[in-house]
Order: structure tokens, then sequence, then C-alpha cells
């Protein structure tokens, strides 16, 4: 492995502008950005979403009805609860195989400076399709330790339970599931970084499967530069409290039209494009098996067509 001297998390921040800069702008080509926001929508779903409010006064007068309808009908209650599990199921993998091709896709405008959606659609069908399984498999032990976390809580209580009070079996099971769900939120936080950060352009670089851009990600840049990769998460934090900010009142601009998904996808694109470039920059630190961007700097996005291969670079001084 090349041996790097120092990794920034500041100086991918400017190439990575221009990046977005250059992509969207040099020149303005209006059908090239909603392709991209299209593939911006799709590496998407699955990310956001919204809740139901139920009207629990309704449940509670209506309970005993529940109870002695499911008393009664107690393998249809059981086959209208597995088909739905079944349903979700389903639904949840289509939704996590649209993101894995969308993310391919998106990454490939990127690099590629194109707007296209049937070349990278097909030509990274074997990397998207490997990367949904793992997500699909994340996703399975997401649910099962969410299960683990209720029951060993609901467990924990069950003396109040069975008591019908609150002391301090109640108080036990509310401070450890508390506990345990924060640790589980930043788990799922940290592995979704990771995923995209650091497997996705891995896997679209390499040609690699997930679980082989897995184990060389990590290898190559984590394992040894853990507080570094935690830098690169704050910076990615701190920057997307600001994009945030812009998205808020961009939405409020446009009297929340810009809320609509496909349309969020388009209006907001540019933010969308400079994280992306700005993992990719990051990434490019890591030498020039790590290059994304084929005849520009990968320090500063000169442009360099033209010159020799391995010449440092006029603007940075670099190589």
């Amino acid at each position: 492995m090349e041996n790097i001297p120092n990794i920034s998390v500041i100086d991918p921040i400017t190439p990575a502008w221009n990046h977005m800069v250059r992509i969207l702008f040099k020149p303005f080509a209006f059908k090239k950005w909603l392709l991209l926001g299209f593939c911006a929508f799709l590496s998407q779903c699955g990310e956001a979403g919204g809740s139901n409010i139920t009207n629990i006064s309704y449940f509670r007068t209506s309970n005993s009805n529940i109870g002695e309808w499911v008393e009664a009908n107690t393998m249809l209650f059981v086959t209208l609860i597995c088909a739905s599990i079944l349903v979700i199921f389903i639904f949840v993998c289509f939704i996590l195989w649209l993101a894995s091709r969308g993310k391919f896709m998106l990454i490939d405008g990127i690099v590629k400076n194109r707007g296209a959606v049937s070349e990278p659609w097909n030509d990274y069908k074997k990397e998207g399709n490997s990367l949904c399984l793992l997500s699909i498999f994340i996703w399975i032990v997401y649910v099962v330790v969410f299960v683990i976390i209720v029951g060993l809580s609901l467990l924990i209580a069950m003396p109040d339970i069975q008591n019908g009070s609150f002391q301090t079996a109640g108080l036990l099971a509310v401070l450890f599931g508390s506990l345990t769900f924060i640790l589980y939120i930043f788990a799922s936080i940290a592995i979704t970084f990771f995923l995209n950060v650091f497997v996705l352009p891995t896997m679209y670089l390499k040609r690699i499967k997930a679980t082989e851009a897995f184990k060389l990600a990590w290898t190559q840049f984590c394992k040894d530069r853990m507080w570094k990769s935690t830098l690169l998460f704050l910076m990615m934090l701190m920057l997307g409290i600001g994009a945030s900010t812009i998205g808020f009142f961009g939405i409020l601009a446009t009297c929340c039209l810009g809320a609509l998904p496909y349309v969020n996808s388009v209006l907001f694109l540019p933010i969308t494009l400079f994280f992306a470039c700005y993992s990719l920059c990051y990434l490019q630190q890591f030498g020039k098996d790590w290059t994304f961007f084929k005849n520009l700097c990968r320090f500063c996005n000169y442009e360099l067509h033209g010159l020799e291969d391995g010449c440092v670079c006029p603007e940075c001084g670099k190589n």
C-alpha cells in the first residue's frame, strides 16, 4: 500500500466544489441536470419517510372487539400477519435494489460528467445487485437487533407489567432501552456512512463485490486511520447542517414544492453532487490507485489533459 503522509478533511472541499460547478454549470445543460437529478432520486430511495398518526382512542374503545375477532379467526389473523410481513419485506427489497442501482448511476454520472440512465444501469448491474444484497442483510440485522432491544426491555419490565405498576423494574427497562437504542442509532449511522463514503466508491472504482469492497475499504481507509474517518464524519456532519439549512429555506421559498421527492432531488442537486464529490476527492488523497477523475489533478482539480503521465500539477505543485 502506498505510504500517504497526510490525509486532510479540509483540502477536498475546494476540488469538490470545483467538480460540482464543472459538472452542472460548465456548461449548463438542463437535460443533464434532470438526468442526474433522476439518478440522485433513485440513489436516495428509502432514505426518508413519514409516519402516520394512529387514532389511539378508537383502538382503545374497540380493543375487546378486536380480541374476540382474533380468537375466532386465529388462522386467518396469523395468515394476514405473515402475508403483511412478506409484502413489506418484498417492498423494502425492491426499494433497496433501486437505491443500490441508483447510487452507481449517480457516481458514474459524476465521474464521467454526463447525464445517463440506461448505460450505467446496465454497466454496473453486477455491482448494484451485490450492494443490494449487502443492504438487505444489514437491514435484516437492523430489524433483528431492534426486536432484541424491545424484547429485552419488556423482559426487564415484566414484573412491573404484571403488577400494573412502574417501579424499579420499569425504570431499569426504560434506562436499558434508551441507552441501547441510542447505541443502535449511532451504529446505524456509522454503517450507513461507511457504506456510502467508502464501500460504494471502492466498488465503483475496483469493480468488485460488496463484501470484498467492505474489507478493502476498511483496511485501506479506516483500520489504521479511525480518527481521520471520525474527522471526516464530523466534517460532513457540519457541512450537512449548513446544507440542511439551505434546503429548509429552499423548500419554504418554493412553497413546499421542493419537498416533493423528485423535485427535491433536482432542486438541490448541487448539494448532492458536492457531498458525493467531496467523498471522492477525500479518497483520491490515498494515492494514484484511487483516482476517480481522470485527466484532472486529484488534489486541486486542475486540467491535466495533454500533459505527460506522472507530471507535477502546474497549479498546486503536487503529483
